[in-house]
């Protein structure tokens, strides 16, 4: 039985990383070591086991003093293919200064493994209004319609254009006790909206923008498994997740979990 244990565990592999931080002012040493330190990971992950590239690319036209003014905005994303497991010995922290701004130098060595996921045939639908569609205006409703082939757990997070900022947690709601909605097998589920039994709200999530365009991403995560949605210092519910936070807690629960899926759906929100 160990052998035979043995013989199918995942490859590990060790894997090192270097990654330059440029700090911003609002940001302290201690934070700025940590995003440095996570960003080598990442780095090292990538060269490693390479990427999933993700690029949305849209335009907006807008009349300005009689004059059309064309706007053009590209958002890439990208995601390793592999997990971090543990650290091999401790990171490496250096801090510079380059015109008098402040630079940290993280370099990582650690063990990882490639993320290899058991798939199940998941359905996910943006709708705009009740409808389907990706292209949303100011105050436009968002809810999520999702069914999968077999019973499992799935929560719904959006992340905005500036990927430092926090992740918005929209599934579970806030009445649900921090835990992952459980979902039966081939069953359509309509999220963030009233028709949705457990919606505590009167109305139907708004997505909303002070910019020209926006470009938001819809994270789904599924998994056969439960798992644990990331909670506050005092192990209660919140909505807003730092952005290192959520990430780190995404990659823990992909290595302890090869059922877990992550989907990320892209939508375009207009000032007007």
């Amino acid at each position: 039985m160990v052998f035979a244990l043995v013989c199918h565990a995942q490859k590990t592999v060790n894997v090192s990383g270097e990654y330059r931080y440029v700090v911003p002012e609002n940001v302290s040493i201690t934070d700025a070591k940590n995003i440095a330190i996570e960003r080598a990971k990442n780095e090292a992950l990538a060269k490693e086991f390479g990427t999933v590239v993700s690029q949305t690319n849209t335009s907006t036209m807008q009349t300005v003093d009689g004059k059309v003014e064309t706007n053009f905005l590209s958002i890439g994303g990208t995601e390793s293919k592999g997990i971090w497991l543990s650290d091999t010995k401790e990171p490496e922290i250096s801090i510079l200064y380059e015109n008098d701004v402040m630079v940290v130098v993280a370099k990582v060595f650690g063990k990882a493994r490639e993320i290899k996921n058991s798939e199940t045939e998941l359905e996910v639908t943006i709708l705009c209004n009740g409808t389907k569609s990706d292209n949303f205006k100011n105050n436009d409703f968002l809810s999520v319609d999702f069914k999968a082939a077999s019973k499992g757990y799935v929560a719904i997070f959006l992340r905005n254009d500036n990927i430092d900022d926090p992740v918005y947690c929209l599934l579970p709601y806030e009445n649900e006790n921090g835990e992952p909605r459980a979902v039966k097998s081939n069953a359509t589920n309509t999220f963030l909206s009233t028709k949705d039994p457990i919606y505590p709200y009167s109305e139907e999530t708004i997505l909303v923008t002070d910019k020209i365009i926006e470009i938001n991403k819809i994270i789904i995560v599924f998994s056969k498994n439960k798992f644990d949605i990331p909670l506050s210092e005092h192990g209660e519910f919140v909505d807003e997740i730092p952005a290192e936070k959520f990430n780190k807690w995404l990659r823990k629960n992909r290595i302890n979990d090869e059922t877990m899926q992550v989907i990320e759906k892209t939508v375009e929100i207009r000032k007007k």
